[in-house]
């Protein structure tokens, strides 16, 4: 009897499987033969691969909008710098102030899934020809002629990057301005008082219908000793009857409502990017609990940047969870320091919406913007960090260069030391023979003169 698989072949079977059922799905094929045509096709940059088959059958442009915003692979196989140096791994918690150690770690987790998405390619491909035909080209080549890049990033958030022409950010499209609770919400959340309301969501990614009931009631009991009411967003009903009274679980809540409310005092997030700026965009302190993906990545920058305390799922405990709620809320830095990253959001020249129709229109009127490419994008790995290759190098001679002159000079004045200690100490025994000949010239003489007297 065959067990389950290890994580890392669901990995691999979830690329080029789910690509087989949608290819072979029956409107996805009524759609290819229909016969409609478009000017621009937009894709999801994280996993864009399967569908670059249809747009290779369509051969029209396309762009990507590059929701998880630290994965750096469509930037890099389209010609963007990616340094391993300061460019954090999306799904490990590094920032980009690393030091040697972390570095070389970053860089591996970058290697390794670049090898690990390779590997998987070669079975997306087989699926790819199957469907339209064996001349279609390598997803990777394919990828390389994107027009344009939509990016889920801006630096009060994620991090500053060197993009090309050919990448814009528009980060916090989604955002917008609170509108009115309506009236039930409105009314329990203002019977807090001056204690305000707390509010839990997990995001739509993190089912906390999965979630054992052991950690429910562990969250329940750290809610229920807070001064502020909680509303907690929950995908299913639990079974749970001690629910305290400052509580209320909801299967939906208006995210960007509630944290834009003036009674708001903390959010408690799994740490998904769209949150993120959302909370950033309305000025909320968070309490972060990753969970997968770049739920790290996100929640140590925030914490980084002061307005963020990230607790480890693994680790977690009622105390724990009530002690940083109380502290988000309670310290004013939190409060100080994400209000200076919202005023940096939110400081810019057009808004990130207007910024992306505007190069969705512009790839349509130039029908591709391959004229923003760079030829970087066709350069291999080895080619393509040839440069850092050969820095590296320079590096690492200049190094043993250093080390050996370095070994020279010190031995040098070692041996000088050493023929100089020895002339002294020869001068030291000729002079002391010549005292001690002195010494004994003078007792000879002192007998001699007493002899005579």
């Amino acid at each position: 009897m065959r067990g389950r698989a290890p994580p890392v072949m669901d990995v691999f079977r979830y690329g080029y499987e789910v690509c087989d059922a949608f290819l072979s799905d029956i409107e996805t094929r009524a759609f290819l033969r229909s016969g409609r045509t478009f000017d621009l096709l937009i894709l999801d940059g994280t996993y864009p691969e399967c569908a670059l088959g249809i747009v290779y059958k369509l051969k029209v442009p396309f762009m990507y909008i590059n929701t998880v915003g630290f994965y750096a692979m469509p930037l890099s196989n389209s010609g963007s710098p990616s340094p391993y140096s300061v460019i954090p791994f999306f799904g490990r918690g590094y920032t980009d102030n690393m030091g040697l150690a972390d570095r070389a770690m970053n860089a591996a987790w970058h290697v390794g899934i670049n090898g690990m998405h390779s590997v998987m390619t070669i079975f997306l491909q087989r699926v790819l020809r199957r469907h339209f035909g064996s001349q279609i080209p390598h997803v990777y080549d394919m990828a390389k002629n994107v027009s344009f890049i939509l990016q889920n990033g801006h630096y009060s958030v994620s991090y500053p990057r060197p993009y090309l022409p050919n990448v814009a950010e528009v980060a916090c499209i989604h955002c917008k301005e609170a509108k009115r609770l309506n009236p039930e919400l409105e009314e329990w959340i203002s019977g807090a008082g001056e204690a305000g309301f707390v509010y839990i969501s997990m995001g739509s990614s993190v089912r906390t219908s999965k979630m054992p009931l052991s950690v429910h009631k562990l969250i329940v009991n750290a809610l229920g000793r807070l001064p502020q009411r909680v509303l907690w967003k929950q995908d299913a009903e639990q079974n749970m009857t001690d629910i305290p009274a400052n509580v209320r679980l909801y299967k939906w809540l208006p995210q960007q409502d509630l944290l834009g409310h003036p009674k708001i005092k903390a959010f408690v997030t799994h740490g998904g990017l769209l949150s993120m700026f959302e909370t950033v965009y309305h000025g909320v302190p968070i309490v972060t609990i990753p969970v997968f993906c770049d739920h790290d990545a996100n929640a140590l920058k925030a914490e980084v940047d002061g307005y963020a305390k990230k607790l480890e799922l693994r680790h977690i405990t009622s105390e724990k969870l009530y002690d940083a709620i109380k502290e988000v809320i309670n310290e004013p830095k939190y409060k100080v320091e994400v209000m200076k990253r919202q005023m940096l959001l939110r400081d810019q020249k057009e808004t990130p919406l207007e910024r992306a129709v505007y190069w969705t229109e512009y790839v349509i009127r130039h029908k591709g913007a391959y004229h923003l490419q760079s030829p970087a994008k066709d350069l291999n790995f080895i080619q393509y960090y040839l440069l850092d290759v050969a820095a590296i190098a320079l590096i690492v001679v200049f190094t043993v260069i250093t080390l050996v002159s370095y070994a020279i000079r010190i031995g040098f004045k070692r041996l000088v030391g050493y023929v100089q200690n020895r002339r002294m100490n020869q001068l030291l025994y000729k002079s002391n023979d010549l005292l001690k000949r002195s010494k004994k010239l003078i007792d000879h003489s002192s007998t001699i003169s007493k002899k005579h007297l």
